[in-house]
């Protein structure tokens, strides 16, 4: 019997040196958080089952305007990793956060806070003197660059090694899905281009900027923004003139993020010989069946190819 005990004991102290001396990444997953659901689809798929992952933003909401909740920042007060979009998408409520949350882990230039934007190329740079007689700009460039599937390849290795670098344990597993993700992207891609350049018309109209970068990778034709100016709504004026714009240059396609209103492009639709309106989600959980964002690309040419029907 006292053998017995002695071998229990002993068992306990062997399992608690063990446990003691593994790092805290062994037994505690990473606490990651992102200030979009986009930006959480990319980190889940390279964080997968080795983080505990949350999201600020949902992704029906429009990430310029997100009201800065207590809630948010007791999320970043126990974050190990800020993974932010950046190029002045959050520019507007994320530092409010940051400084409400007391987590100096999280502090732009720490390992804890990992900005996407600063390692893209980004399109759109205004030029000239900034006024806000320009709309809601962002002097960085156009932040919405997840809608390329390319570029979020490229940024799954910035994820995987920021990841790596807190998790040293699954580091070799963040590198592995980082690749996984790459080829994949670059398989869908393929499909994609093709189906693109099948369409009879790559001419569209957008509501807002924010498909820049998916217009611009697959090739397509932007011929107008129904926004006169970027965040100020559609005037009546501006719609005739997009009315104009259509019909002299035979465009039939007009894409509305689902956050927007698109009754301005319903009446643009309705003098407008064979356009066709499509509300489209153009972020992860932004609408049901967008639980990725190869499914939120998949659900973006699928819209153009309906407008394409007769």
């Amino acid at each position: 019997m006292k053998l017995a005990r002695l071998i229990r004991i002993l068992n306990l102290v062997i399992w608690s040196l063990v446990i003691g001396s593994l790092p805290s990444s062994a037994w505690a997953k990473l606490k990651v958080v992102t200030s979009t659901t986009d930006v959480a689809g990319l980190v889940r798929a390279i964080g997968a089952d080795d983080i505990q992952l949350e999201s600020i933003a949902r992704g029906t909401q429009d990430p310029h305007y997100i009201e800065a909740k207590p809630s948010y920042m007791t999320k970043l007060a126990h974050a190990d990793l800020l993974v932010a979009n950046g190029l002045g998408l959050e520019v507007g409520w994320l530092p409010s956060l940051i400084r409400g949350a007391r987590n100096p882990k999280l502090n732009p230039g720490q390992k804890g806070y990992l900005e996407l934007g600063e390692s893209v190329a980004p399109l759109d740079i205004p030029q000239g003197t900034i006024t806000r007689a320009m709309g809601d700009i962002h002097p960085e460039g156009n932040p919405h660059f997840t809608l390329d599937p390319e570029r979020m390849a490229e940024l799954a290795k910035v994820v995987a090694k920021r990841l790596g670098e807190l998790d040293t344990s699954a580091a070799p597993r963040f590198s592995e899905r980082a690749e996984s993700f790459a080829k994949s992207t670059a398989q869908r891609m393929k499909d994609w281009k093709a189906r693109v350049d099948r369409l009879p018309n790559k001419k569209v109209v957008t509501y807002h900027n924010s498909l820049l970068y998916f217009t611009t990778r697959f090739g397509l034709q932007p011929v107008g923004v129904l926004e006169p100016k970027p965040g100020i709504p559609p005037s009546a004026q501006h719609a005739l003139d997009i009315i104009a714009t259509m019909k002299r240059e035979n465009a039939k396609a007009i894409l509305v993020d689902n956050y927007f209103d698109p009754k301005i492009a319903h009446h643009v639709e309705r003098n407008v010989p064979g356009a066709k309106v499509q509300v489209v989600g153009i972020a992860v959980e932004s609408a049901p069946g967008l639980p990725t964002l190869a499914d939120v690309t998949e659900g973006l040419i699928q819209a153009l190819e309906r407008v394409a029907r007769p």
